[in-house]
């Protein structure tokens, strides 16, 4: 075996000898240390085997013996070289691959996220910013394990994280409770108050003290219910306040106001067939694509493009994702043209506008008692515009507000 590995090394030949004096050329290569192996006979030849070093010690001998000497065979690393140095760009090529294919692969090139549906994708991208992790950051850096413990500190819904690598991907794989109970939350209180002007229709006060009732005008910003409730004694003097947050169902008779327009003119695209369909290469940040030489050849009527981009990442062996993307960028040039709208075209839009605000007002809950609304014509648009009465629901939640009378009384009683 070992032999075997030298005469690799230094290269060994096969040659065919032919003459009247063999026995005396193999007594002189003895004498001139040339050796040779693998003798046999074949009719009025011999073949042997040499080293490539010795072959060139034969010519004095064989002129001297009158021997024929033709190689049959070469093996062996110094007939390589050669080769390899007519291809020196291909192997220097593929040796700095391998160099730097072993470096990208000490990266994070590609996420991934496995078994989230009640925490959205975008969130859990927000949270590994948070924790410095992003594209490009070196595998070492991100500790799994802490990483996972403060995702689920983030995140109370979710009761299982496994954050890993597969090649240059990260993976972060949870489980989430299927049933979550909303945190309790503790509140110093809240009052209703009114978000519009009108007539109360009717209040339905499920917690706290109501302080208007059906037929009472209101404005906005009134408290309608309050979610401070007296305690009184015996003598039916407030002695101190329970505090809640109110809840009722409030519905309010108030007007709403509605304003729309449309302009005279509108633009519409006009694609001009100047397309663009060209290929794109980026690695490491940097972009290249066709366009340039396209722009060269194509002389453009405007600089106004709708583009398509098709993106793609190159993958190795399914899991070594690498920072190099390629794909194809289709690029429609368009102009805009001003057309104008006939005045029957501008109120049918006003009118299936105005039609689709109440559309969405009824799918609300809101009842509609009266619209008085017209429309205006200026000189490059239309309008329309008035108020629309409606009972609706109404009140929002804020806090708290005590009196100086009821904050008295809450420091008597205190004391």
């Amino acid at each position: 075996m070992q032999n075997s590995w030298v005469r690799f090394v230094k290269g060994c030949i096969s040659v065919k000898l032919g003459g009247d004096y063999l026995e005396r050329f193999f007594n002189m290569c003895r004498t001139h240390d040339i050796y040779l192996w693998g003798i046999r006979r074949e009719n009025d030849i011999c073949v042997c085997n040499m080293y490539a070093s010795d072959f060139f010690k034969l010519p004095p001998l064989l002129k001297k013996t009158g021997t024929r000497a033709k190689v049959i065979r070469k093996s062996g690393v110094p007939f390589y070289i050669p080769f390899m140095k007519k291809r020196i760009i291909f192997f220097a090529g593929v040796i700095l691959c391998l160099i730097m294919l072993n470096l990208v692969t000490n990266y994070v090139w590609a996420i991934e996220y496995i078994g989230n549906l009640q925490v959205s994708d975008n969130e859990l991208t927000d949270f590994l910013n948070s924790q410095d992790i992003h594209y490009g950051i070196k595998k070492s850096e991100i500790n799994c394990e802490e990483k996972e413990k403060r995702l689920r500190e983030a995140f109370p819904n979710v009761t299982w994280t496994s954050i890993y690598f597969e090649g240059t991907k990260l993976c972060v794989e949870v489980k989430e409770n299927e049933k979550t109970e909303p945190k309790k939350t503790q509140t110093r209180g809240t009052d209703i108050i009114s978000e519009d002007e009108g007539v109360i229709i009717s209040i339905v006060t499920r917690n706290g003290v109501p302080k208007v009732k059906a037929g009472d005008t209101v404005v906005k910003g009134q408290v309608l219910v309050e979610g401070s409730v007296p305690v009184y004694n015996e003598e039916q003097v407030i002695t101190d306040y329970q505090i809640y947050d109110a809840d009722a169902d409030i519905w309010i008779k108030a007007p709403i106001i509605y304003k729309d327009e449309v302009s005279k003119s509108y633009p519409v695209l006009f694609y001009t067939g100047n397309d663009a369909d060209v290929g794109f290469f980026e690695a490491f940040g940097f972009h290249v694509d066709g366009l340039l030489i396209y722009d060269l050849f194509h002389k453009s009527k405007t600089d106004l493009y709708e583009t398509l981009t098709q993106k793609h990442q190159l993958v190795l062996l399914d899991n070594i994702y690498l920072p190099i993307y390629y794909g194809k960028i289709n690029r429609k040039e368009y102009s805009l043209k001003y057309l104008a709208h006939t005045t029957d075209e501008m109120k049918q839009i006003l009118s299936d506008n105005f039609e689709k605000f109440i559309s969405e007002l009824e799918e609300k809950g809101v009842q509609i008692v009266e619209k008085n609304v017209k429309i205006v014509k200026n000189r490059n648009s239309m309008k329309m515009q008035g108020d629309i009465t409606a009972i609706k629901p109404t009140g929002s939640a804020v806090d708290i507000q005590i009196t100086d009378g009821a904050q008295q009384t809450q420091e008597a009683a205190s004391q």
